[in-house]
């Protein structure tokens, strides 16, 4: 379950007890998140934006990525599921997309809404944006939420051209 922490939901977590404070993690943090103090990372949370490149580079796996089981969908009145199209691949062969989106139907999730449609017209829309000279530059795309939390804590200056 996300836990709030300083008004901040974060899916990225230190175990502190596997920490040794090799500096591993502040090393490729890109927004220099990450302190460490009396031999351990703390993560300062107004600066996290839960890319995970923290968790993929830690030698002594210390951080770790944590997510809502599906048990939280009861918590909720209407649920949306948005798998991305990566999803597909981790089926055997011969799969339908329509099997996948009638399982997650099936498991809990009231609507289901397949990324790739929502990536065409994004693209689209996006296409016509680069074509009409009256938008300011540069134009930054929405799409990862990690990115547009990069151009608020980083970049804040540029948050207009998201």
């Amino acid at each position: 379950m996300h836990r709030q922490r300083s008004g901040f939901f974060h899916s990225v977590h230190l175990l502190e007890d596997k920490c040794q404070g090799c500096v591993n993690c502040i090393k490729h943090c890109p927004t220099e998140a990450i302190r460490v103090r009396d031999g351990k990372a703390h993560i300062i949370e107004a600066k996290c934006i839960d890319c995970g490149e923290c968790v993929r580079m830690c030698p002594n796996h210390a951080k770790t990525v944590v997510a809502d089981g599906l048990e939280r969908l009861k918590d909720f009145g209407f649920n949306v599921a948005l798998p991305a199209p990566a999803i597909y691949s981790q089926f055997r062969e011969g799969t339908e997309p329509e099997q996948v989106l009638a399982t997650l139907r099936a498991i809990g999730f009231d609507y289901v809404v397949d990324v790739a449609l929502g990536a065409d017209l994004v693209a689209e829309k996006i296409r016509e944006a680069i074509e009409n000279p009256s938008i300011d530059r540069p134009l930054i795309s929405s799409a990862c939420p990690a990115v547009v939390r990069l151009i608020q804590v980083r970049f804040p200056n540029l948050v207009e051209h998201i």
